[in-house]
């Protein structure tokens, strides 16, 4: 249960914490990310493994369902992980290497590597990974929330879990990653410690 609870709660507060420190870049991204290229790179090699963990509490607020929405709700999960830890691995991890190891390069070579670094975050294949990464959070928080109202929790933290695909969505453009982020861990801690489901509660003839 700990665990549990570690993964649940600890994962929104790291990722929340460090998204708001996340540089955000212009519209010429070379430019605007230069000077903290080193911040930029190290933040999100961070965020590939907090974004997996994030991935994994979704997981968790699934274990002990099963039927077909729980199955849908994994499998929006899964796609979640795999299209959107690879939208960040390009445009964060891969960028953020261009840009620290060719500081050093001549202003016409820093050209072309400014237009790559350009071509690689605005590239439809990599901004469709992101959008089929944040669908797939989408129908993982609606799959958790049909389980969990159906096993009797309320309404208004269900709907407080659509601050995961807010967080998918809004990245790296401004502090509305992390306002869902906050509103994914106000969800959590209610549903964690200020309900129970019916299942687990006791039964009339036990009280």
């Amino acid at each position: 249960m700990l665990g549990r609870w570690l993964v649940l709660v600890a994962t929104p507060v790291a990722l929340g914490a460090v998204l708001w420190i996340h540089p955000h870049g212009g519209e010429n991204m070379y430019e605007s990310l230069a000077p903290v290229a080193d911040t930029w790179y190290y933040i999100h090699v961070v965020l590939l493994p907090l974004f997996g963990l994030l991935g994994i509490s979704l997981y968790v607020l699934l274990n002990g369902y099963s039927g077909p929405v729980a199955t849908i709700g994994r499998i929006g999960t899964a796609i979640y992980l795999v299209f959107y830890l690879g939208f960040e691995a390009i445009a964060g991890i891969a960028t953020g290497i261009l840009i620290r190891e060719t500081q050093t390069l001549p202003a016409e070579q820093q050209e072309g590597v400014a237009t790559a670094v350009d071509a690689m975050v605005t590239d439809p294949i990599v901004g469709g990974a992101a959008l089929i990464g944040t669908a797939g959070s989408l129908v993982a928080v609606v799959a958790i929330g049909i389980c969990y109202r159906r096993s009797g929790a309320p309404l208004v933290p269900l709907l407080g879990l659509v601050g995961v695909p807010i967080t998918a969505v809004a990245h790296g453009g401004g502090l509305a990653d992390v306002f869902g982020m906050a509103l994914f861990l106000a969800s959590v801690l209610w549903l964690e410690f200020g309900w129970r489901r019916i299942d687990e509660r006791p039964s009339p003839q036990a009280v």
